[in-house]
């Protein structure tokens, strides 16, 4: 009996193992999706995002939404009102306990990636370029409210620096664990790190440092994307920097940087503003703004990655001038490239979102590249030609990994050993932050043991200020505690379960 029990865990896991995600389903802009279910005919589709940038979705198999979220840009009109991050349902609902997650109002800073140990889970990983700096993850969990999720964990912050806009994914070799990278720009923390942490069934583990290429300049501005086989990752940022490196997803390092163009605050120069690859990573399309007095200028370029001189393979594509500013550019799940332009209009109080009446060719379409994989006109780029249906878009498009990924076939990994030792209990984790913008303290646990909890929060002098009993919500704990009214210190939150006593330490300044 026991012997068949294993048996039962072991093929549980490697469902688990072989689980799909798609990105079939794009959310972004104002109320804007795709739905790509049918590759060869996407179709215009709906969502409640107001976001001018930061976006990111998550669908089944088979293309059906499970759930997406972004920057809230409309809160921001609302005075003292900070819940910039949140995550909604299938259902186009806010979740339960989706709002106020630790990013706001940039472009790239949040990343949807799947728990490898469980089919329901998932960790929202989203960088801190300011307001809440550093990096954070929370977790999603599906089989709560019928499917619907709930955020079971929110805001726990593994890193305290500026964090730079511009975080990614990549599946690891063995095709069912991730590695998630960022980089920092702060001066607490030397510009030419890399940071990244690796996601098993075990949890997340780091972060993993690594020093290479060129300090990154311009203040939380970098893009970070990996190629379609995950085998170079590109960064480029505003300052002129353009470089590249390959990656081993066995180990997660990356090595033998190709410097394309050196990074410098001296202009005018090309603030590459948002880029992406084709499939067979040959071409890259990225959309410059020329940084020089008086500009209203922005383009589409080609380069040509093959090429000797990859600068000099430049080919502009588009042209666009103001009130047409280009975004960003992002590969579909059916390969094309498609690019999102913002329209920079006067007609409303502040030009974060449209007024309800603003429509134009520019807000009410996405312009497409059809043949990414060849060179120049032979792309067929299409301005403009993908109609959103009512919806509009603005700088931003989803910052989806690619979730269809499979193994490194013939790496030292491309295959998963299923250890006894990740189907075995483990014991509770705490973890607490405060955010002064907020006046809030986010305690979170999980993997917690028993039915029932009582949490107490005590001063430095050891006074008793919270004490709360109730039900756990399985092994999950989350809370948004209000800080307001108590005074700067050090804070100490004890939580204890029928079977287990947890100890974490905060600072309130």
């Amino acid at each position: 009996m026991k012997r068949f029990s294993i048996f039962i865990l072991l093929l549980f896991f490697t469902v688990i193992v072989n689980a799909q995600f798609t990105d079939r389903y794009w959310t972004f802009g104002d109320s804007a999706a795709i739905d790509f279910k049918n590759l060869a005919n996407p179709i215009p589709s709906h969502s409640i995002l107001r976001s001018r940038g930061t976006c990111a979705s998550i669908c089944d198999s088979v293309g059906n939404l499970l759930f997406y979220g972004g920057s809230n840009d409309s809160l921001w009109l609302t005075p003292n009102n900070s819940n910039f991050g949140y995550v909604i349902n299938k259902n186009h609902q806010k979740m339960q306990n989706g709002d106020a997650l630790a990013f706001l109002l940039w472009y790239q800073e949040m990343i949807i990636v799947p728990d490898p140990g469980n089919v329901n889970r998932f960790y929202v990983c989203s960088a801190g370029v300011d307001g809440p700096s550093g990096f954070f993850y929370s977790v999603v969990d599906l089989s709560f409210n019928n499917g619907l999720g709930k955020v079971t964990q929110k805001n726990i912050q593994l890193q305290n620096f500026n964090a730079s806009d511009g975080i990614t994914a990549i599946k690891h070799g063995n095709g069912r664990d991730w590695w998630v990278f960022f980089k920092s720009y702060s001066n607490t923390s030397p510009l030419d790190v890399f940071y990244s942490y690796l996601i098993s069934p075990s949890g997340i583990s780091g972060p993993f440092i690594q020093h290479i290429g060129i300090p990154t300049q311009y203040g939380g501005f970098l893009r970070l994307k990996f190629t379609k086989d995950g085998k170079k990752l590109f960064a480029i940022s505003p300052a002129n920097l353009f470089e590249f490196y390959d990656f081993d997803r066995c180990t997660g390092l990356l090595s033998n940087t190709t410097t394309v163009q050196v990074s410098s605050l001296t202009g005018p120069y090309i603030n590459y503003w948002g880029f992406d690859l084709s499939a067979d990573g040959t071409k890259l399309y990225t959309t410059p703004i020329y940084q020089a007095p008086g500009s209203n200028t922005s383009y589409l370029f080609q380069y040509d990655l093959n090429a000797s001189n990859i600068l000099a393979s430049v080919d502009t594509l588009a042209t666009f001038t103001k009130p047409a500013i280009a975004g960003l550019v992002q590969r579909g799940p059916d390969d094309k490239i498609y690019l999102s332009c913002h329209y920079f209009v006067s007609d409303c109080d502040f030009d974060y979102l449209y007024c309800d009446t603003t429509h134009s060719i520019v807000t009410d379409n996405i312009s497409v590249v059809n043949f990414p994989d060849s060179l120049g006109a032979a792309c067929n780029f299409q301005p403009f030609s993908f109609n959103l249906g009512g919806h509009k878009a603005y700088y931003g498009l989803p910052n989806n990994p690619n979730y269809e990924l499979k193994a490194d076939s013939g790496s030292i990994c491309d295959t998963v050993h299923v250890g006894l030792q990740e189907l075995i209990g483990t014991t509770g984790n705490l973890f607490a932050y405060y955010n002064s913008e907020w006046k809030k303290a986010f305690i979170n646990a999980n993997k917690l043991k028993g039915r029932n909890y009582k949490l107490i929060l005590y001063d430095i002098t050891g006074r008793e200020i919270l004490h709360e009993n109730g039900k756990l919500d399985g092994e999950y704990f989350t809370k948004d505690l209000d800080m307001e009214r108590f005074s700067n210190g050090l804070y100490i939150v004890n939580l204890t379960t029928d079977k287990e006593k947890l100890v974490k330490k905060f600072l309130k300044n």
